[in-house]
């Protein structure tokens, strides 16, 4: 059966991408779902230590979610398990027609030291978004004892429902996802065409251009010009201030045109002699080609959009521009998110962990983006970075 599969094909490399995806999803869920319906939630028992009528109906809904992903478990497991055997067959199929054999590879020193360092490496960074999302799970006043390391010591969903009921949050969000669409596409699009331009031998004045891009890399006129600027030319407390300054940058330039010079000149010079433009050229032919490139420099933008606060700090003071990470920072720094909380709501939730819930909901679209560009990432930053 698994030597009747094509592999290599394109739809099932995408099917096999969603299924893997989709069956560690449901690992994760299950974990998750076991734990919440076997703890107490705290908001649900009264002052008796009886279970609310909203409580039992909580909890009923948990304990159906965990049985339902009990029942995809198998589905789950038997699915990862048939592309880690075909993946397996592949590896064998590959070192039997290049004549390798992984039997005469012995293990040195180095590399036990070098798995021991990357294990402890990746630990470290995916123990702080572990600790957050345990943080934001954990009651309030419990939370402020500390020594919530592992697990949520007194379980609550309060954080997160505090945090999804502000509107102003919803508004940032939406700010925040306008800039970072938009953002991203133009400034995608603006670049690339310039380093079509500064990729073409026959540029004139390639060399002025060049130096003066390398130029702007080192110096700029400092904040308080960059603000007369912005402020002069009505950009001022607009959402186009998080757009137009972005446009365009020196350093992503460089890595798409070093992209474009890497493609055969041929293609070009073909393509004028059947007639095509110039801009023909580099939306038809350059940019398809330069996938990988592209989709990396869209990571940086995308990630870079996403996580800016202090251009809405200095440029956008009005209420109804702020975006997400500029939100947070208040709400961090003002405690703004439990202003207006009874005694009682101030026991299950703190300014510590609303904020600890709203950083978790804040990452969940870039962690949701990162796998799609994941595949193109690396090739496209070292294919990038080969000519200059």
């Amino acid at each position: 059966m698994l030597g009747k599969l094509n592999s290599q094909s394109k739809s099932f490399l995408t099917v096999r991408k969603i299924s893997v995806y989709l069956s560690v999803a449901v690992l994760i869920a299950l974990i998750f779902f076991s734990y919440v319906s076997h703890v107490d939630i705290a908001e649900y028992w009264d002052d008796f230590g009886n279970l609310t009528e909203s409580g039992q109906k909580l909890q009923t809904a948990l304990t159906t979610l965990f049985w339902v992903f009990v029942a995809l478990a198998p589905l789950a497991v038997g699915t990862l398990v048939f592309f880690f055997v075909l993946w397996h067959k592949e590896r064998k199929e590959y070192y039997r027609l290049n004549n390798k054999s992984k039997l005469g590879k012995r293990v040195h020193a180095f590399d036990v030291v070098n798995f021991a360092w990357m294990a402890v490496f990746c630990v470290l960074c995916i123990y702080p978004i572990f600790y957050v999302l345990i943080g934001s799970f954990n009651q309030g006043a419990d939370y402020a004892k500390g020594g919530v390391y592992l697990f949520p010591r007194v379980f609550t969903f309060e954080n997160y429902r505090v945090v999804l009921e502000k509107g102003e949050m919803w508004h940032a969000y939406l700010v925040t996802l306008g800039r970072t669409v938009i953002g991203t596409v133009t400034a995608l699009v603006f670049t690339s065409v310039v380093a079509y331009a500064m990729s073409r031998p026959n540029l004139k004045g390639k060399k002025f251009f060049y130096w003066a891009n390398i130029f702007t890399m080192f110096f700029n006129g400092g904040l308080v010009p960059y603000f007369l600027i912005i402020s002069s030319i009505g950009l001022f407390d607009s959402f186009w201030v998080y757009i137009i300054p972005g446009l365009y940058s020196v350093y992503n330039m460089i890595v798409i045109s070093s992209f474009f010079s890497s493609i055969s000149s041929e293609l070009h010079e073909a393509a004028l002699v059947d007639g095509a433009s110039e801009f023909r050229i580099w939306w038809q032919i350059y940019m398809p080609l330069s996938k990988p490139v592209l989709a990396t420099v869209a990571l940086w933008l995308a990630v870079g959009h996403w996580n800016a606060y202090f251009d809405t700090m200095i440029y956008a003071p009005s209420e109804n521009l702020h975006t997400l990470q500029y939100f947070l920072l208040r709400a961090i720094q003002s405690s703004t998110m439990t202003e207006g909380m009874t005694e009682t709501m101030m026991q299950r939730v703190s300014a510590k962990t609303i904020s600890l819930a709203a950083i978790i909901i804040s990452v969940v679209p870039v962690m949701f983006f990162f796998p799609f560009v994941r595949k193109n990432f690396q090739s496209g930053i070292m294919i990038g970075s080969l000519k200059g």
